[in-house]
């Protein structure tokens, strides 16, 4: 069940958590968008009630989350393209994005150093599996983007166990929803502002009327298919 209950500990011990999460791992087109949140623990009360897994959430409701945070909230949210996902796979564009949004929070939280000297980070990801950010630097050379040591858990099912992983994957859900509604405009045949880029029978069916597009991911299989039949 969700709760502050991973927070309350690490609170306790003086560490700072940030909680990660990514919407559009599934999706066939669009970017992905990883979000890193963190909010200061002693205003836990103040935050909207409702917070909870994006997936369990209406859009409207996610919006309204948002638009309730406050300054004692931060986060950073960041995408890997179309075209990173097609170059190195899926699991190192998820950790591409993810670098990112870390990187940008905790830069932007080190500028806050009396409440955050003599402090250690913990990030926590959603879902089994923790990035690789060490193997990730050797293979793409994102080492521009230093992370200090930072203990880097996953936790399976985080977004409905941990507040502050829940408000980062409503951030990202909405964030990506919302570039998926911006591109429907551009297309409107393929529907994206109710598919949101997802295999979806509508989906399908204006992707074989209307060709793929270069916000479609070639890498994925059902993608492939079609192109290389195209092709």
């Amino acid at each position: 069940m969700i709760s502050f209950d991973i927070e309350r500990d690490l609170y306790n011990k003086n560490i700072i958590m940030i909680g990660v999460d990514e919407a559009g791992r599934g999706s066939w087109a669009g970017p992905l968008v990883s979000t890193a949140c963190w909010f200061d623990f002693t205003k836990y009360k103040s935050l909207h009630s409702e917070i909870n897994d994006s997936k369990k959430l209406k859009s409207s409701k996610r919006k309204e989350i948002i638009l309730s945070l406050d300054n004692f909230v931060k986060y950073s949210s960041s995408i890997a393209s179309v075209m990173e996902i097609d170059k190195y796979g899926l699991s190192y564009a998820n950790a591409i994005a993810m670098k990112r949004s870390i990187f940008s929070l905790t830069q932007e939280l080190k500028k806050h150093s009396q409440l955050y000297r003599n402090k250690d980070f913990c990030i926590y990801v959603d879902g089994k599996f923790k990035p690789d950010f060490k193997n990730l630097d050797n293979f793409l050379q994102l080492n521009k983007l230093h992370l200090d040591k930072y203990s880097i858990e996953g936790l399976v099912k985080g977004d409905s166990l941990s507040k502050t992983i829940a408000l980062a994957s409503i951030i990202s859900k909405e964030t990506r929803d919302t570039v998926m509604r911006q591109w429907s405009k551009k297309h409107p045949s393929y529907l994206f502002d109710s598919n949101f880029g997802y295999g979806t029978k509508n989906h399908i069916n204006a992707i074989l009327e209307n060709g793929i597009l270069d916000l479609h991911r070639k890498s994925f299989k059902p993608i492939a298919t079609i192109y290389s039949n195209i092709n």
